[in-house]
């Protein structure tokens, strides 16, 4: 009479099993496809960036220098803000430690004042032994009660002293390592500082390049050339990205919005004064500027305008540390003279993530962000997409 409902029930939970295995297979699968995607993507770009890098420097030795400092400057940059990091980390475990102190010193403290209580309270049974007590006392009960309450004030003293120990003991296990957070503290601000005079020398050899950079481009003909050939660059490593990645799919969700339906609405990647701005004339009037060039506080965050896949980090020139992102149809968004970049090629990205930090980079004493949009090769009035 049970069997059928019992069998009922077995079939059910066979089949939410195999349900719950497979949806777990499935998810493992779309996870490795996902990151065998992710690890082509890189390769390909891998492989471009260098050929990229290589060309612009074949020929160019002090740009070649130029590039060499920054990434140094660069790296230095973001190992001082990891110091910092681990000196506030440091810092708040030496808070911690010090709270257990404090802790394990009042519990000690308390240990000790209850401790003084059972022996004054031994004290007033009296300085004769147990025998002795027994002797003196004639009713049973009495006599029970006492021996009851002389035996707990025994295990009361030897579990306070047992306790007493412990908190010492802890005390001292507290106190080394707070010894040890102590040196490591120590350690790390000596790092900070080596690292923060390295950054000072490295930023000295870069105005040394950055002069000489300017000496050789003090020419109109020479910048005009360098500004074109910068242009060519972005150009002919937007084609090769395009075709490079022409058969792996976009990188949207279903809830993200077109890029070509944001017109007039982007974020700003960054907020400050525009120091040049789309279509306005550089190199005398025989150029003009294909982006906007945003102030901004050096290392200050650069956020991405919209969703999207990095398509290269690099060095290029001119622009500096560039981080150029892909949108959907053909879109392209490119954050330049960026001080450090905080995402990697093939990284999905979101509106508002922190993609970059703004800087110099490129050669300029102004502290900001070059940003681009990009149709294909084509450069775009960002104006007319971005918020107002």
């Amino acid at each position: 009479m049970f069997r059928r409902p019992l069998l009922r029930a077995m079939l059910i939970a066979a089949v939410l099993a195999t349900a719950v295995t497979g949806a777990a297979r499935a998810d493992d699968a779309a996870l490795d496809k996902n990151q065998k995607a992710l690890a082509e993507v890189r390769s390909r770009i891998g492989d471009l960036q260098q050929k990229v890098e290589a060309d612009q420097n074949e020929h160019d030795a002090l740009a070649r220098e130029m590039q060499t400092v920054e990434r140094k400057i660069a790296s230095a940059t973001q190992a001082i803000r990891s110091i910092q990091r681990k000196l506030d980390e440091q810092q708040r475990k030496m808070r911690d430690t010090q709270a257990d102190q404090k802790e394990a010193l009042a519990a000690l403290d308390a240990g000790r004042a209850g401790l003084a209580r059972q022996i004054r309270a031994a004290y007033v049974l009296g300085r004769q032994g147990e025998t002795q007590l027994l002797l003196n006392v004639d009713n049973a009960q009495t006599v029970g009660r006492m021996l009851t309450y002389y035996d707990y004030l025994q295990k009361a003293q030897l579990a306070a002293i047992a306790a007493i120990r412990a908190h010492a003991q802890e005390l001292d296990e507290l106190a080394d390592r707070l010894q040890e957070q102590q040196s490591q503290l120590e350690q790390l601000r000596k790092d900070q500082q080596q690292t923060l005079s390295d950054l000072k020398d490295q930023r000295a050899q870069r105005a040394d390049v950055l002069q000489q950079l300017k000496a050789r481009l003090s020419g109109e003909t020479d910048n005009l050339a360098q500004l074109k050939e910068d242009e060519r660059n972005i150009r002919e490593l937007i084609e090769s990205l395009k075709k490079t990645l022409a058969d792996l799919p976009p990188d949207v969700s279903p809830s993200d919005k077109p890029f070509a339906t944001l017109k007039g609405k982007l974020p700003w990647p960054v907020r400050g004064a525009l120091l040049a701005h789309y279509g306005e004339a550089k190199a005398g009037g025989r150029l003009s500027w294909n982006g906007h060039w945003i102030a901004a506080g050096d290392g200050a965050a650069v956020h991405a305008v919209a969703h999207g896949r990095v398509v290269y980090v690099g060095w290029m020139h001119r622009y500096g540390l560039i981080v150029l992102l892909e949108h959907e149809d053909g879109y392209f968004s490119l954050y330049g003279h960026c001080q450090t970049a905080t995402v990697q090629v093939g990284d999905s990205v979101r509106a508002g993530q922190t993609i970059a930090g703004a800087g110099t980079t490129g050669g300029y004493d102004q502290s900001g962000v070059y940003f681009e949009i990009r149709k294909g090769a084509d450069a775009i009035d960002p104006d007319r997409w971005l918020a107002h």
